[in-house]
C-alpha cells in the first residue's frame, strides 16, 4: 500500500529525454504510477502526455485515451500525520496516519550501517483503522499549529553522536533532525546545573517541540492497546 510516489525520479529522467522539463504525478493505475510531462513555460500543447512506472519499466502511453486513465486514477490518501525514525543501529520504521483512518506501521528494516546490515524485509502493518482519530489529530494540529510554526523545522540533539534520525509531518509541517526524541529534556537545567554546565541555546527549543509531540502521542495512545511510542 503506498502513501506516497515512489519513482518521481524514474518518471522525470524519462520525461526529460522525451522533451519534458517537469512532470506531475496523477495517481495510481494498477501497479503503476501516472505522471503527466510539462514544460516550465507554459505552453498549449493538446491532450495531456501520460508517463508510466512501475520502478522497472517506464513508458509513454500514446494508445490509451489520456483523459480516461486520468480519471481511472487512484489517488493515494493524503498524510495527516507520520513519524518515521531511521535507526543509526537497529531497525527503522514509520507509523503513518492516513486521511481516510488507517494508521500503518511500515517496518523497513534500513540500516544506516548499509543494505548488509538490513534485518528483514520491508513489512507494513495496519495498526488502527479510525476515521475518529483522524478528526482527533487534525484538531490537535490546528490547536497547537502556532506554536509548531515558531519552532525550527530542522531540530536536534547535538550531544548525542549515534541514535536516529527522525521526521515530523503534522498536516503539511515536516520537522526533521537527529535524535530528537531520543532523550527527555525534561529537567535539563537542573542537569546542567549538577555538571556545571552552559546552556548552548537549542535545549529549550527541543523540550517544546518533545512537549507538543507528548500531547500527539498521548492521543493515539487512548486509541490504541499498546502504547504507539513509549515515554521517553
Amino acid at each position: 500500500m503506498k502513501t506516497r510516489p515512489e519513482f518521481r525520479k524514474i518518471a522525470l529522467d524519462f520525461a526529460k529525454r522525451n522533451g519534458f522539463d517537469t512532470v506531475h504525478f496523477q495517481g495510481m493505475l494498477n501497479n503503476f504510477e501516472v505522471y503527466t510531462g510539462g514544460y516550465k513555460v507554459h505552453s498549449v500543447v493538446g491532450l495531456p502526455q501520460i508517463i508510466l512506472t512501475d520502478g522497472k519499466t517506464v513508458k509513454l502511453d500514446e494508445k490509451s485515451d489520456p483523459l480516461k486513465i486520468l480519471d481511472s486514477c487512484k489517488k493515494l490518501p493524503k498524510i495527516i500525520f507520520e513519524y518515521d525514525c531511521a535507526a543509526f543501529f537497529g531497525n527503522s520504521y514509520a507509523i503513518v496516519l492516513l486521511e481516510d483512518g488507517r494508521l500503518v506501521r511500515y517496518e523497513y528494516a534500513y540500516s544506516r550501517l548499509g543494505p548488509e546490515d538490513r534485518m528483514f524485509d520491508d513489512e507494513e502493518f495496519i495498526l488502527l483503522n479510525s476515521p475518529e482519530l483522524v478528526k482527533e489529530i487534525k484538531k490537535l494540529i490546528k490547536e497547537n499549529k502556532e506554536e509548531l510554526r515558531k519552532i525550527s523545522r530542522d531540530i536536534s540533539n547535538p550531544t548525542i553522536c549515534d541514535g536516529a534520525v527522525e521526521t515530523f509531518r503534522f498536516g503539511n509541517m515536516k520537522f526533521e533532525g537527529s535524535n530528537i526524541l531520543t532523550v527527555s529534556m525534561e529537567g535539563y537545567k537542573e542537569d546542567l546545573k549538577k555538571y556545571n554546565a552552559v546552556e548552548m541555546g537549542w535545549e529549550a527549543e527541543l523540550l517544546q517541540f518533545q512537549r507538543l509531540f507528548k500531547k500527539f502521542r498521548n492521543k493515539f495512545n487512548e486509541y490504541l492497546d499498546e502504547p504507539f511510542l513509549l515515554e521517553e
